[in-house]
C-alpha cells in the first residue's frame, strides 16, 4: 500500500524483493496478485505470463530463456488483459 507520503509499504516493498526479485517462481509470483499495491500486482501478474528467464530475472521454473520471445514486450491492455507483441 503506499502512505500519505507517497512511500511504497515495507510489506510490500518486501514482498517484491521476496517474491518478485532476482529470482522468482510461480508460487511467488503468485502472492503478489493479492498485494494491495496495484504496481505490485501488475509485476507478478506480468512476470507470471512470461514463462522464462529473461535479462537478470532468473525464473527458478523456467530457469532458460525463450528465444521465441527475443525481441517481444509485455502489453497490459486497458482492461488487464496481458499479451506479447514485437515491436518493429
Amino acid at each position: 500500500m503506499v502512505s500519505l507520503d507517497g512511500e511504497v509499504a515495507p510489506g510490500t516493498r518486501g514482498a517484491l524483493w521476496r517474491d518478485g526479485g532476482l529470482v522468482r517462481n510461480a508460487e511467488g509470483l503468485s502472492r503478489l496478485l493479492a498485494d494491495p499495491y496495484p504496481l505490485a500486482r501488475l509485476i507478478g501478474a506480468c512476470a507470471l505470463a512470461r514463462e522464462e528467464s529473461r535479462g537478470a530475472h532468473l525464473r527458478g521454473d523456467y530457469p532458460q530463456a525463450d528465444p521465441a520471445l527475443d525481441g517481444i514486450h509485455t502489453i497490459v491492455d486497458s482492461d488487464g488483459t496481458i499479451r506479447f507483441e514485437r515491436w518493429l
